[in-house]
């Protein structure tokens, strides 16, 4: 191994040392008993049991030179810092109410939203802790910032790692709903009707005051390929299993408008579920997301028609989404959208890295302790500072191919028409459409799909999800015809969910999406359609009714 002096400005350790401080650093002290012993103790274990070759007083140098030292050498200005940067601001009372002052601004810099952060945290560690003087803690900071000497310094800085899991049970004002605790322990790879009536169920606990926002998140996201949104499950009762999917989603829509309901979707989410997800455009996405949507997927053939409002309308989500697009990938038969094209579709607020994931969510969900009317304002300029760039979208850059075929498909083109189109043009990735399009099942996912939204585009939403339900009972009954799907008349969404409804109207709501509410009350549902012919009554006297639980 070479004993030269590495390159790196100002750096007095060979590389062989380095190395060999490095693996000091990354030792497992837990293993050994000496979490809580002296730096001093640890130098000597290490030396007598892993590493006699190591230089001792080369090492405390190095750990000097690092900025870690024994307790007794710290100065206590250094002691009252570490206290202050060691306090759980998540969990201080009354630190909460003094987050709208950082969101304030335009400025929502990492560097900006920062200092503000910091300055908030020391004003309030000072009045109600200990004297703290922000100028001077700063100042110190520069001064005694550790010297990057070591070129395998991202390997071992706190800054660089991420924790393996963030701590959500710190943050009081947020109700957080974790996916992991919702499934059946012997069925983990599917949503069940059980979990999704726990899902629903922990929904309606969210309404209570007390939670400023809502986060849904997967403790159990991890591994080179991990769920967050599982499957609906294809076994048993299916047209039970898309009722209760439809109700959770019309929860989640609701508790949505109340106050703001984010997903950490650092994970795979299958494809019957994404109208679930889309109950929100609040979701923070990692590398690890996807959604395998296209129509040769198995997903896609047992339950094709998730969420075909919100593709008709994805220009509500305030991105260029060029006409076509919507089309273009429900009829891609192996299309998988990655965080990049989920970002410029407009359906997520952020995108931070797997490795970070966990202490960004922190940060993120602290920002969501912010008190109403702020929260969701400040939830999103945190999402803005922590997150990075997710790459570039495959979507974007076919951008002329989507104008020119499968925007018609909007007007009332067919697939069949599409097909015949594309195979005229002799390149591959139209060849690729031409194969599905010959493809008995694909085929049939893709004319579905299309022949859905065209009938959804003209409906309001409680019509255009009682259609999609219907349809997609239908289609699980053996019913793959287009024209059988869609051509009948559109059912009652109330009469479609009206076993077992656990859905909640939305409290207080005026000019709701909704013309039909699974259990509403039928006060409620009058005002709701017609409220200027209830403008006289005090409504603040019945502002605790609830629906009649039919």
């Amino acid at each position: 191994m070479s004993n030269e002096i590495t390159q790196v400005k100002g750096c007095e350790f060979t590389t062989d040392e380095l190395q060999r401080f490095h693996h000091y650093y990354k030792y497992d002290w837990a293993a050994a008993g000496l979490v809580s012993a002296p730096v001093s103790k640890r130098i000597q274990h290490f030396v007598e049991t892993v590493d006699p070759g190591i230089d001792s007083n080369r090492l405390q140098e190095w750990l000097h030179t690092m900025g870690i030292v024994e307790e007794s050498e710290k100065s206590e200005q250094a002691r009252l810092y570490e206290r202050f940067e060691h306090f759980d601001f998540a969990a201080a009372v009354g630190f909460n109410q003094m987050l709208a002052d950082v969101y304030a601004t335009d400025d929502v810099s990492k560097h900006g939203v920062g200092e503000r952060m910091d300055q908030a945290k020391a004003q309030y560690y000072s009045d109600n802790i200990e004297p703290l003087v922000y100028s001077e803690y700063k100042e110190y900071k520069e001064v005694n910032a550790p010297k990057p000497v070591c070129p395998y310094q991202d390997l071992w800085d706190p800054k660089g790692a991420d924790k393996e899991s963030a701590d959500t049970n710190k943050f009081a004002n947020v109700r957080t709903i974790d996916i992991a605790k919702l499934l059946d322990p012997d069925n983990v790879d599917v949503l069940t009707i059980g979990a999704i009536n726990l899902f629903i169920d922990a929904a309606k606990t969210a309404y209570d005051q007390k939670y400023f926002a809502v986060a849904v998140v997967n403790s159990r996201c991890n591994g080179p390929e991990p769920m967050f949104l599982p499957a609906l499950s294809s076994t048993g009762d299916c047209p039970a299993t898309l009722k209760a999917a439809m109700r959770l989603q019309i929860e989640l829509r609701n508790l949505n408008k109340t106050k703001p309901l984010v997903f950490f979707a650092n994970g795979v989410v299958d494809t019957s579920t994404l109208g679930i997800l889309m109950s929100t455009v609040d979701i923070v996405t990692s590398e690890m997301f996807c959604v395998s949507i296209g129509s040769v997927s198995q997903s896609s053939q047992k339950f094709p028609l998730s969420a075909l409002y919100d593709w008709v309308h994805l220009s509500n989500h305030q991105a260029k989404v060029s006409k076509g697009t919507a089309e273009y990938i429900m009829c891609s038969p192996d299309l998988v959208l990655r965080s990049a094209e989920w970002s410029t579709l407009g359906l997520g607020i952020g995108f931070v890295s797997h490795r970070k994931f966990a202490s960004g969510m922190e940060q993120i969900l602290l920002a969501a302790s912010c008190p109403p009317p702020h929260t969701r304002d400040a939830l999103r300029k945190s999402c803005a500072v922590e997150s990075v760039y997710s790459g570039p979208s495959k979507i974007n850059v076919w951008e002329q191919e989507i104008s020119k075929y499968f925007a018609p498909l909007a007007d009332g083109k067919t697939v069949l028409e599409l097909a015949d189109e594309l195979r005229a043009v002799k390149a591959p990735w139209a060849e690729k459409y031409v194969v599905f399009a010959n493809a008995k099942e694909s085929n049939n996912v893709a004319k579905a799909r299309v022949a859905g939204m065209q009938r959804v585009r003209g409906l309001e939403y409680s019509q255009a999800l009682a259609l999609e339900l219907s349809a997609a009972i239908a289609w699980t009954a053996g019913t793959t015809e287009e024209t059988k799907l869609f051509s009948r008349s559109i059912p009652s969404l109330s009469d479609l969910l009206s076993e077992n409804t656990h859905a909640t109207p939305e409290p207080q709501r005026n000019g709701a999406l909704q013309s039909e509410v699974a259990g509403e009350c039928p006060f409620a549902k009058m005002y709701r359609k017609n409220p200027e012919r209830f403008k006289h009554v005090n409504l603040g006297s019945i502002a605790d009714h609830h629906s009649l639980d039919l």
